[in-house]
C-alpha cells in the first residue's frame, strides 16, 4: 500500500520553491503492512526508513534544510525519492512513549547510492541497521 498526500506534495513544493532544497527534489510515500511487518523498498525511491523497534522514528537530512521524514510508527516504513545532493548527513531520531525525542545515530546518505535504514530495539536500548 503506497500513498502520497497533498501535504507531502505541498511541503516538497514549498521547500523547493523557497530554496531550502535548492535543486533537490523530494517525493514521499508511507507504507505499513498489516500485522506490524514492513514492505521491501518501493520501486523508484532511494531512501527508506522502517521502524522495527517499539518506538516511532524519523530521519533528518542536514544538507536539505533539515528536511525531516514523516514520523514512522513501529511496524511502518516511509520511502523517499531524493536527488540533487550527494554525501548528505542523516540524523536518526526516536520518540519515547511520552513524546520526548532522542537521537539514535548519524549516518551518511548519497542519493545516487540510496539507503534503507531500519530502527530497532527500545527507547532505552535502541539501535539501527541497513537492509
Amino acid at each position: 500500500m503506497r500513498t502520497k498526500t497533498r501535504t507531502t506534495r505541498a511541503a516538497s513544493l514549498l521547500l523547493a520553491t523557497t530554496g531550502l532544497l535548492g535543486l533537490t527534489g523530494v517525493t514521499a510515500a508511507h507504507a505499513a503492512v498489516p500485522g506490524g511487518g514492513v514492505q521491501p523498498a518501493q520501486r523508484g525511491y532511494n531512501f527508506a526508513l522502517c521502524s522495527n523497534g517499539t518506538y516511532a522514528s524519523e530521519a533528518q537530512f542536514t544538507k536539505r534544510g533539515n528536511f525531516t521524514t514523516f514520523v514512522v510508527m513501529p511496524g511502518s516504513c516511509t520511502y523517499l525519492s531524493l536527488n540533487g545532493i550527494s554525501s548528505d548527513q542523516v540524523v536518526l531520531y526516536g520518540f519515547r512513549p511520552d513524546g520526548s525525542k532522542f537521537k539514535i545515530a548519524t549516518d551518511t546518505f548519497d542519493d545516487a547510492d540510496g539507503e534503507r535504514i531500519r530502527t530497532l530495539g527500545t527507547p532505552d536500548n535502541n539501535d539501527w541497521t541497513t537492509f
